[in-house]
């Protein structure tokens, strides 16, 4: 990988309806009014659509009810990970956003063009929804071409907060080393920001051991700890479905208890400084249910044997299907 580097300010984009396009949003020209109620942030690894797993994930049907889902959740903030150009293309294209968020990236734009999350070609990264106007935005990379996001937000007179969207490197003990040296890149990039700073997205942390890569002043919040697992095998009829019929977490066909653990918490908030009241935060999931009914009252299959190979990439899409093989976060904090 190439040295990690952190760009320039620039602008998030806002719909003009007048021009019938995303622009260049101007920095807003005074600080946002501190509010009374929490502040609402979720985080979503949206599952990339590759082109040749298109027909058993069904991209399109899970990205429009990702929309469905986020539009219900009313956020003021969102950050996603593993977005693609096709993606941002359906979310500049939904009515809701268009009405209501800044997007940090947009097609079209050539400021955008060789972010990892634009750029296409089966690349992906991060993307930012935000009610609230940023007052200024920034990319990170971290060393490989794919991109952190970056917004920060003047609230009040004193009141500085960055919410960042993050993917860290995938893939158990051989790119530990590697995730920890990403997050502390990205920390230290962050670390001359002024006041509170959010880091959240899929972290890929495999085993709860790598929370000692969290560097020194950095927390989660306790609330997002108590939610529990984000990717499980348990859970989501779909990861033993499309996964390979030998995988990594079923031990190459073996079994599950020759495998790497399949419940993960791999999505995660780190925090630093002191606006927000973690104490009293409340978190849960979403997007951690199948799409169609008919799922929800069927076991998933087994991890591995006879029962797995016969019925493998063969269900109906009703019987399998997620908005993705993560579960996303909501947590609503108060400010102090």
């Amino acid at each position: 990988p190439s040295t990690p580097t952190s760009g320039p300010a620039t602008r998030a984009f806002r719909y003009d309806p007048t021009s019938s396009a995303w622009t260049p949003s101007a920095p807003p020209s005074t600080s946002i009014t501190k509010p009374s109620r929490p502040l609402r942030l979720a985080t979503l690894n949206c599952l990339k659509d590759d082109a040749h797993n298109k027909d058993l994930l069904l991209h399109d049907k899970r990205f429009s009810h990702i929309f469905e889902e986020l539009k219900a959740l009313d956020a003021d903030i969102v950050g996603l990970n593993e977005v693609t150009r096709t993606f941002i293309n359906q979310a500049m294209a939904e009515a809701w956003i268009r009405e209501g968020y800044y997007l940090s990236a947009v097609v079209g734009s050539p400021s955008c063009e060789q972010l990892s999350s634009v750029r296409g070609g089966g690349a992906f990264g991060n993307l930012l929804m935000s009610k609230l106007p940023p007052h200024s935005l920034k990319y990170i990379d971290n060393g490989s071409g794919r991109h952190s996001h970056a917004a920060q937000f003047s609230f009040g007179d004193a009141h500085k907060v960055t919410v960042c969207s993050t993917h860290l490197t995938a893939a158990p003990y051989v790119n530990e080393g590697r995730r920890k040296r990403e997050l502390g890149h990205l920390t230290a990039s962050l670390g001359s920001h002024d006041g509170t700073v959010v880091i959240m997205g899929d972290f890929n942390f495999h085993r709860e051991a790598e929370n000692a890569s969290i560097p020194e002043g950095w927390a989660e919040i306790p609330a997002i700890v108590d939610v529990g697992t984000t990717w499980s095998f348990e859970r989501n009829k779909m990861l033993p479905h499309y996964l390979p019929l030998w995988n990594l977490y079923n031990g190459l066909g073996l079994g599950a208890s020759f495998g790497w653990p399949s419940e993960m918490r791999l999505d995660r908030f780190l925090i630093r400084g002191e606006i927000f009241d973690v104490a009293n935060a409340e978190a849960r999931l979403f997007a951690n249910e199948p799409i169609h009914e008919r799922a929800r009252s069927l076991p998933a299959l087994p991890q591995s044997g006879a029962d797995l190979r016969v019925a493998h990439r063969k269900l109906p899409w009703e019987e399998f299907l997620f908005p993705s093989d993560h579960f996303g976060i909501v947590v609503d904090i108060p400010l102090n």
